[in-house]
């Protein structure tokens, strides 16, 4: 959809044998303050205007591909606006795949918006082949000035460069469980599950089944197919948990696949007998946040965004939040999504200065109201959204003993993803790993020989 909003030097090259020229990246198609008094949040920019926007209005595109954020983005261009007469906003959003899509394919055409939000999965490619440009100096300080975690600023960071800023975090993802549901089944509404033996357990007794024992509400909703990242991405919220990852890094820098070991396994394993040899998942039922939204699932392993469907989709649905469970470590992962502004924006100063209004604390606190999507910045007064929803204190009350882990820094992790996935749904769907350690660790090693091999061919591959 697409709404306008608002009132009346290049970068070094690095060597051709450490980056990815433009050739190949366009052969490829691209890669697939004020903090809120506790009475009430008052809209303000970050700092003083130090942009003036001039006599002439000023039009910005911004392109986004979560369409649930763009009310807060016309939002932040009203409120920016105030202060920066002229300042007017044109925005586009699409589905994530879709704007995945438009970027890799306009960026490196020199045809894509002035601004644009999407995840370092597609500007890891942008940036390696010069086709996205690094934070300027003052923007650059910023993000290092301790506002946010040094984890995320590590994220940001590409052979020594910053790009983009962080506005809001796509994971830290949580366990969803109904409250309602647990009391009905004996179980303890204040005591979520801790361990994943414990989660199996909840979710044996919170599955529901007709007459002919047919399952009609699954005790937990896995992902069991859908886009690659998707899928295996919420096959390491288990695998991470046993202690594996889909690619880890040598001493070297150099890369491997993580989960050939028995995380992996298990982590499969939790799969197979969850759909298979106890039934408490079934992919012919309804998934993911519209399941738990129409409960048809009691619980759920998701990112912060599914409050705000309940919200607006399910607000008679009784729920908590809780970390996910642990096994041999605890941890979460962390995927900040950032803004950037394009080389070819036609006032970057006024885009970057805009870009850093949207993340003052007082718009991270609209983004969270606005679209139930975790903010990033640490410096921020969250008392007041947890007064009002609770839920969210999973999402931005981090317990001590909880870590995070990232997405490594490497442009082939989309096809391993991809291909990993490919393999995954289809081995959940194999009824006959059910009591087989054998079966798994083939399917398992299979999957892991693989990612090897991409890793390989991308000249990143390494032994421990």
């Amino acid at each position: 959809m697409r709404t306008m909003i608002g009132r009346g030097g290049r970068e070094r090259r690095t060597p051709a044998a450490r980056r990815i020229t433009r050739r190949a990246f366009l052969k490829a198609g691209g890669v697939a303050g004020v903090t809120a008094a506790a009475s009430g949040w008052q809209l303000q920019p970050l700092l003083s205007p130090q942009i003036t926007v001039g006599a002439s209005p000023v039009t910005l595109n911004y392109w986004t591909g979560y369409p649930e954020i763009e009310p807060f983005i016309k939002k932040a261009a009203e409120e920016y606006a105030k202060t920066h007469p002229g300042f007017r906003l044109e925005t586009l959003s699409s589905t994530l795949r879709e704007m995945e899509a438009k970027v890799s394919a306009a960026i490196p055409a020199d045809s894509g918006p002035d601004i644009f939000d999407i995840s370092r999965t597609i500007t890891i490619g942008l940036s390696d082949a010069d086709l996205l440009p690094p934070n300027p100096p003052k923007v650059a300080a910023f993000v290092k000035s301790g506002v946010y975690d040094q984890a995320v600023v590590d994220w940001i960071t590409w052979k020594g460069k910053t790009y983009g800023i962080p506005m809001m975090d796509g994971g830290r993802e949580n366990l969803y469980y109904n409250t309602k549901m647990f009391t009905e089944a004996g179980l303890d509404p204040n005591k979520p599950p801790a361990t994943f033996d414990e989660l199996m357990a909840a979710a044996r007794k919170l599955a529901k089944y007709d007459s002919s024992k047919n399952l009609i509400r699954s005790g937990l909703s896995l992902r069991l197919s859908g886009q690659g990242s998707g899928v295996a991405d919420k096959f390491d919220f288990i695998a991470y948990a046993y202690g594996g990852y889909t690619i880890v890094q040598t001493k070297a820098g150099k890369w491997h696949n993580g989960y050939d070991n028995e995380a992996g396994r298990q982590a499969l394993k939790f799969y197979i007998d969850a759909v298979h040899k106890y039934h408490v998942d079934d992919p012919k039922l309804r998934h993911d946040a519209d399941a738990f939204v129409s409960q048809q699932t009691a619980m759920l392993m998701r990112e912060s965004w599914v409050i705000g469907e309940l919200k607006t989709k399910g607000p008679d649905v009784l729920y908590n939040t809780a970390p996910i469970p642990r096994a041999k470590r605890w941890g979460a992962n962390t995927w900040p999504y950032c803004i950037y502004v394009t080389r070819t924006s036609k006032s970057p100063d006024i885009a970057w200065d805009f870009a850093q209004f949207m993340v003052s604390p007082a718009m991270q606190v609209e983004l969270i109201k606005t679209s139930g999507w975790t903010a990033i910045r640490k410096d921020v007064d969250w008392g007041p959204i947890l007064r009002e929803t609770p839920q969210y204190k999973a999402f931005l009350v981090w317990p001590k003993g909880r870590g995070f882990f990232e997405e490594p820094p490497v442009p082939a992790f989309v096809e391993v993803q991809s291909k990993m996935a490919d393999r995954l749904v289809a081995a959940y769907m194999d009824k006959s790993l059910v009591d087989n350690p054998d079966g798994i660790a083939k399917t398992i090693h299979a999957t892991a020989v693989e990612t090897d091999n991409i890793l390989k061919k991308a000249g990143v591959y390494g032994a421990d």
